[in-house]
């Protein structure tokens, strides 16, 4: 059985594991060992996810099953898209599933949480960046409504890559 509870501080050590591990099932063909471990190396350092962890308007989500960490989602608030969805919108900034663990409605019931934080906080939007050749994450986020307003650059190494921003409108 899955369950999600939000984060707590001690908990940042297995879910760095989480993120890392995900994060090399989905991008490591795609990108060379030097960028992937640059990245990996910042990006999940235990010290900047502990910071990201009590980064105001920030909130993280874990799935467990069987006491294990399998996934979780990342949400907060940010400026980047305010030009474009205006000042009510959150950001699903990561929405991470083991690989062992997909198929079990993992995902789903992430962003289930996702969504109902959201609408609980009267959001008007969320949205979130995909990068345009995960094809197979783009189709989950299409499944759950979210559409392409823009794109931005996400830097992976030294190497620019394409991340197009899908908005989901929740309330005017």
């Amino acid at each position: 059985m899955i369950e999600i509870r939000p984060a707590r501080l001690e908990d940042i050590p297995e879910l760095r594991e989480v993120a890392i591990a995900s994060y090399r099932d989905t991008f490591t063909e795609f990108n060379t060992p030097e960028n992937m471990e640059a990245f990996l190396s910042t990006t999940y350092s235990l010290v900047k996810l502990q910071e990201e962890f009590q980064e105001p308007n920030s909130w993280i989500f874990i799935a467990w099953e069987n006491k294990q960490q399998v996934g979780f989602i990342r949400l907060r608030e940010t400026d980047e898209v305010e030009h474009t969805l205006g000042k009510h919108a959150l950001e699903l900034h990561r929405l991470y599933v083991l690989t062992q663990a997909q198929g079990k409605s993992v995902g789903k019931k992430l962003m289930e949480v996702a969504l109902a934080f959201a609408n609980d906080r009267s959001y008007h939007w969320i949205w979130l960046g995909v990068w345009e050749r995960n094809y197979r994450a783009q189709e989950f986020y299409a499944k759950w409504g979210f559409v392409r307003f823009s794109e931005h650059t996400f830097m992976m190494g030294d190497d620019p890559q394409v991340d197009w921003l899908l908005g989901k409108k929740l309330r005017d």
